[in-house]
């Protein structure tokens, strides 16, 4: 069976048959005359991570969506800390907020995870800012990155689901039509 993506209007993914899953994990393609075996979680999280990377590029802040009650995150006082000097980065990263005594409330949060991991992925990063704050070679830039690299582990389909064929044959094509992207932002092997 030839897949193709037409939610995204590609018609230029490389001939392939998929031809089953082992473990629910791992998605074995018919590719060029090889078998192509390819880690669902792992190419996922870095299809996301070069959307977050590339719609940051367009304004400079990941895509959010505003949540209806906000959620409410206990922070120590070196998180309280990160979160005033670093205001305009954490922004950055598609969440909004504002500090309430020793907690914060979240409004905003990056479009590609769920509220459930909202708070986690917040007080992480926060975790991370504080940890790497001293540190002089941990740049700007280098935080971000780490702080996607969480927030498209969070999002990415995970490993031992099922998920629709439909998903999978979309999986497929974005790797196949991702020829140089070979690793996930953690550096695990996605096929």
């Amino acid at each position: 069976e030839q897949s193709s993506d037409k939610k995204e209007g590609k018609s230029n993914i490389p001939e392939h048959k998929i031809i089953g899953e082992a473990f629910n994990c791992y998605v074995m393609v018919e590719y060029e005359g090889s078998l192509l075996i390819i880690d669902k979680h792992a190419a996922h999280e870095r299809i996301i991570f070069e959307d977050l990377k590339k719609s940051r590029k367009n304004d400079g802040r990941v895509a959010y969506q505003t949540l209806i009650l906000p959620i409410t995150a206990i922070l120590t006082p070196g998180e309280i800390s990160a979160l005033e000097e670093f205001s305009d980065e954490i922004k950055s990263l598609g969440f909004e907020f504002s500090l309430n005594g020793k907690a914060a409330d979240i409004t905003a949060i990056p479009d590609a995870i769920t509220a459930n991991d909202a708070e986690t992925l917040f007080v992480k990063i926060l975790d991370d800012i504080t940890e790497g704050r001293g540190n002089p070679s941990v740049t700007e830039s280098i935080r971000r990155e780490k702080a996607l690299y969480q927030i498209a582990c969070k999002a990415a389909i995970k490993g031992g689901r099922i998920y629709n064929s439909n998903i999978i044959e979309w999986l497929v094509g974005r790797v196949l039509l991702l020829p140089d992207i070979t690793v996930c932002p953690h550096g695990r092997p996605i096929a």
